[in-house]
């Protein structure tokens, strides 16, 4: 058999299951910024036990909305956490950009579409619970954007995600 043919089909049969497989220690959340406070598609769960925890959440500026948003991890007890904007490696120019500077997303504008990457660092205790990464926006401090992260074992989450629906 040809050696590329044999080194794909080897990539298929690790990446597919990879891709399938939903890690605990990482969460991915979609989410809309507007004035009347945003919208997510889905809660990010998590596996309780991890040393680390990660989140991407995502988002796009809804019209007619625009201004600076301050980010903050809300939740007891204190998560040791730092929150990293995502930009390209290498900017071309061909998408505008809000500036990210302690934790303040200045100068969003309509149909800005933004990626937040928040590392969570629970110490030695356990976590379990609720947690909220919640987007305020800094002039009147309204909440544009709310997103739910639960820390629970399997069976908690789906209790938690047939009360959500």
């Amino acid at each position: 058999m040809n050696k590329k043919i044999t080194f794909y089909l080897l990539a298929l049969a690790i990446f597919i299951p990879a891709a399938h497989y939903q890690w605990g220690d990482s969460a991915h959340s979609i989410g809309m910024i507007s004035k009347s406070g945003g919208q997510i598609r889905h809660d990010a769960f998590f596996k309780p036990g991890w040393g680390n925890y990660t989140l991407i959440a995502t988002a796009t500026v809804i019209p007619p909305y625009r201004g600076d948003v301050r980010v903050v991890l809300e939740g007891a007890p204190l998560l040791e956490h730092q929150i990293y904007f995502s930009k390209p490696a290498l900017d071309l120019g061909i998408r505008r950009l809000p500036r990210f500077k302690d934790n303040i997303l200045y100068d969003l504008q309509p149909k800005d579409r933004i990626a937040l990457w928040v590392v969570m660092k629970p110490g030695k205790e356990e976590i379990r619970g609720k947690y909220n990464l919640v987007f305020y926006d800094t002039k009147d401090n309204r909440p544009v954007l709310t997103v739910p992260l639960t820390f629970a074992d399997k069976e908690e989450a789906n209790r938690a995600a047939r009360h959500q629906h």
